[in-house]
């Protein structure tokens, strides 16, 4: 590794600081083996530029290029496409015809403004060495092809960035990335998440749009880490709760390793306009599809061949798997194939953070189906629950005793009257059965105390809809 120092600013000696920027670059390089891998197959050694520049001349380049008029800490500038340390691009035409031993080839540059490092290392309570190491470790990376624009692209760039900041040479690299379950409501995504995590993760009904929020399950074993994502189903929304949800699902796909696209055997043979949408966002990001068809066992084998014809047709999938989500049945031969296509990287969640769903949120989502099972078909889409209090006792005991308030919002006065039912008798019955559920779920004896409010058109008003954690303005991946 070649590495170049370039001092265009008077303020500070660089020459000082030659020994922070090359160990900087050779730690990072140190944690990228297929930079390494390439370099070897090739023949060729790799060289970076890095410039101590002024800040009116960084101002200007982050103005040209980035089209942001004010000065910056550090700008990179590429040779190669790179995407998370994998070369994306052929490098051939660019390798000198003959060459005597190894060809130095330019990764790209980085350019510094040391007065803004500085000031930022005083901020963070930072030397100036330890905040341009920062700099140039996230500078290298940025060459390399990670990016952190996209939340799920933030988490794996910053989790190598502190490994590689901290010397942490104890995890191990394996297939590991995002996997989205994508398609129609009630199409089986909840079913086979809920498989997959041994546990009720999200809750399911034969009412459509049941799920609403991204739901994770990380899937690990001793060669992958997969974290899968469960979306609401594609639909065409009517109000801002479906809109949200519609959002929610396409920042997921766009952001997946791996798309799981999920139809019913039952599927008449063609491909309709929501799969397409789902399968062109895909395609414009160059990720790898999976079809899955799902509840393969309720009917005749043969009559799923033309549904696999039309969607073969139609998309260059990876693989198209029946599987039962209900049973397991497809599902290890889908695990096998996400392996294939997963980026080999560290682990992005620790052991014990396998879900984003906690104790309160599966309480509320247990109540919310049973209204979804209970009432009539108009009611489901308008009702949210909020739970008020959420108590456990302090003082040991041999059985855990939990006391929960909650709340079910109708968006509609009429529908209140539905919830309640004669004399009370709907909502006792929701509350029963969601007891016996929830206190299964927490392993205790459970207090649960129901009320229904009116809040109406809560689904299309913004403010609302932030309360309920449903806002569509800033959605990121769990």
């Amino acid at each position: 590794m070649q590495i170049t120092i370039h001092n265009k600013q008077r303020k500070y000696d660089a020459a000082q600081l030659q020994t922070i920027v090359e160990e900087a670059v050779r730690q990072t390089f140190a944690y990228l083996p297929e930079v390494e891998q390439i370099m070897s197959e090739y023949e060729i050694d790799f060289s970076i530029d890095v410039s101590f520049i002024s800040k009116a001349a960084i101002r200007k380049l982050n103005r040209e290029h980035r089209n942001v008029d004010r000065p910056t800490d550090i700008l990179s500038f590429p040779a190669f496409e790179w995407k998370d340390g994998s070369l994306a691009e052929d490098i051939l035409p660019w390798l000198p015809s003959d060459s005597e031993g190894p060809s130095s080839i330019s990764l790209g540059d980085l350019l510094l403004c040391l007065e803004i490092v500085d000031k930022q290392a005083e901020d963070f309570s930072n030397n100036l060495e330890e905040e341009l190491f920062f700099l140039l470790v996230h500078g290298v990376l940025h060459l390399l092809g990670y990016d952190h624009e996209l939340p799920a692209d933030e988490v794996k760039m910053k989790a190598l960035q502190e490994r590689i900041i901290s010397g942490d040479t104890d995890e191990a690299k394996l297939a590991c990335g995002y996997v989205v379950l994508a398609g129609r409501p009630n199409v089986g995504k909840s079913t086979l998440l809920n498989y997959l995590s041994g546990m009720t993760l999200a809750i399911t009904s034969p009412k459509a749009q049941t799920t609403r929020d991204l739901i994770r399950s990380v899937y690990n074993d001793d060669s992958c880490q997969i974290v899968f994502l469960d979306t609401p189903g594609f639909h065409k929304a009517k109000t801002s709760l479906g809109r949200a949800m519609m959002k929610s699902a396409r920042v997921a796909i766009r952001q997946a390793d791996v798309l799981l696209l999920m139809v019913e055997a039952s599927f008449k043979p063609f491909v309709a306009d929501l799969e397409k949408e789902i399968l062109k966002m895909a395609d414009e990001d160059d990720t790898a599809v999976i079809l899955l068809i799902n509840k393969s066992d309720t009917v005749v084998k043969e009559n799923i061949l033309p549904l696999i014809a039309a969607f073969s047709q139609a998309y260059p999938f990876k693989a198209i798997i029946p599987i039962t989500a209900l049973t397991g049945d497809g599902v290890e031969e889908m695990l096998e194939e996400i392996k294939k296509y997963l980026p080999i990287q560290e682990a992005i969640f620790p052991e014990g953070e396998e879900t984003n769903v906690t104790e309160r949120k599966l309480a509320e989502e247990m109540i919310r189906r049973e209204v979804l099972l209970q009432t009539q078909k108009e009611v489901p889409f308008g009702v949210a629950v909020v739970i008020d209090e959420f108590i456990e006792e302090s003082s040991p005991t041999e059985t855990r005793r939990v006391f929960i308030a909650a709340t079910i919002l109708c968006d509609k006065a009429s529908h209140k009257g539905i919830l309640l039912g004669r004399q009370g008798q709907r909502i006792k019955s929701i509350g029963s059965e969601a007891r016996a559920a929830i206190s299964e779920m927490l392993e205790a004896k459970l207090h649960l105390e129901l009320f229904v409010k009116v809040r109406q058109n809560w689904i299309n008003r913004p403010q609302d809809l932030a309360d309920l954690g449903l806002d569509s303005k800033r959605v990121e991946l769990p």
